[in-house]
């Protein structure tokens, strides 16, 4: 009788030990960092921790981490979740979206899993991997963004005849008025502004996308929109400026013309922005392409070393052709190999961005 009441108290532990991993329920929460409902949500977690103690919440923050973001869209993938954002809690083979949505139903959620015994890890592959609120075992089924594509897709979109049109102008009006070496302080500022601009205005794009919650939406339109211009850029090379074209509106060349002949450090920075904002008709559909697939792909902070390496292919051409000029090639030969050119750079930019629209869609 001792024998058997010794043997108990020895079991008894191991007993409770798997009664309580049996009744254990595993949250997935995924939040972002200044995300306000996210912090609406956090007293009512911190709540649910304190009063039931068979709760364990993976706290996951996916704004700043990129492989937290990652086990996010793998799980919004594995149920087909097309409009996802943050706050999002995942448990057991459900999941609430949005601040009111988790207060409102999440405990109900706990007690009933808890009736019932217990509940499934919503994610268990990656649940052993997590160590101290950072995930370490996954394998996102993502297709991945390379270097070498951002490298194409920046010089697919920099090589275009509304890029090099304004500046040409510009050293042209330059060399008429001044020495090369105004034209090479003038021309650098208006790149460097060129460049300012399309990189914030990426930055500002991807957050907007982003916060959206409609990542997997925008990707797809970025696709859609990557193989409707590089249609009309072939239909271009067939048909140069028939029916529609992307290029420079006629209203703004007024403008543009004017901050030219100011020649000028600050007029060259105002042109570079102006220019920017004027030709992304002709610039666009490569970067939402882009932009789409890093909004699906990584988070902001992950996103800036891409598109500071895409920006720098998109300016490159300009700078190739800023040192031509200063080193004696005639702006004037510069225009006249553009205009010869131009319907071939558009079937090149063509190709690519169908080619790159469709494998966005088949991937």
């Amino acid at each position: 009788m001792k024998k058997m009441i010794l043997l108990g108290l020895l079991i008894l532990p191991l007993v409770i030990t798997l009664v309580n991993a049996q009744e254990e329920i595993c949250i997935y929460y995924f939040y972002g960092t200044g995300c306000p409902h996210c912090a609406n949500v956090k007293p009512v977690l911190d709540d649910l921790e304190a009063k039931y103690s068979n709760i364990h919440i993976h706290r996951l923050e996916i704004y700043h981490n990129k492989t937290n973001y990652d086990l996010f869209n793998s799980y919004c993938s594995e149920y087909d979740i097309d409009r996802k954002g943050v706050p999002f809690v995942a448990i057991d083979k459900k999941y609430f979206m949005g601040d009111q949505p988790i207060i409102d139903n999440l405990e109900n959620e706990v007690i009933r899993l808890t009736k019932e015994g217990g509940a499934e890890c919503p994610i268990p592959e990656s649940c052993e991997g997590i160590i101290n609120g950072n995930q370490t075992n996954v394998s996102p089924s993502q297709k991945k963004i390379t270097l070498p594509l951002i490298i194409t897709a920046g010089l697919t979109d920099g090589v275009n005849p509304c890029a090099f049109s304004v500046l040409i102008f510009l050293v042209t009006y330059l060399l008429s008025i001044g020495s090369r070496k105004k034209i090479v302080i003038i021309g650098l500022s208006y790149i460097f502004a060129v460049y300012i601009a399309y990189f914030a205005a990426g930055m500002g794009l991807l957050t907007v996308i982003q916060l959206s919650g409609l990542t997997r939406i925008i990707y797809r339109l970025a696709a859609v929109v990557a193989l409707v211009v590089g249609l009309f850029n072939l239909k271009d090379f067939f048909w140069y400026g028939k029916w529609f074209s992307f290029k420079i509106p006629e209203v703004s060349k007024g403008a543009i013309e004017k901050y030219t002949k100011m020649a000028t450090l600050p007029s060259a920075v105002i042109l570079g922005f102006l220019v920017s904002a004027f030709e992304l008709p002709c610039t666009g559909g490569v970067y939402l392409a882009i932009l789409g697939m890093l909004a699906e792909q990584s988070t902001r902070l992950a996103a800036v070393p891409y598109l500071l390496l895409y920006n720098l292919m998109f300016v490159l051409p300009l700078i190739v052709i800023l040192l031509v000029v200063y080193f004696g090639i005639p702006p004037e030969k510069a225009e006249e190999w553009r205009k010869s050119k131009r319907k071939w750079m558009k079937l090149i930019s063509g190709l690519l961005m169908i080619g790159l629209g469709i494998w966005m869609l088949l991937k």
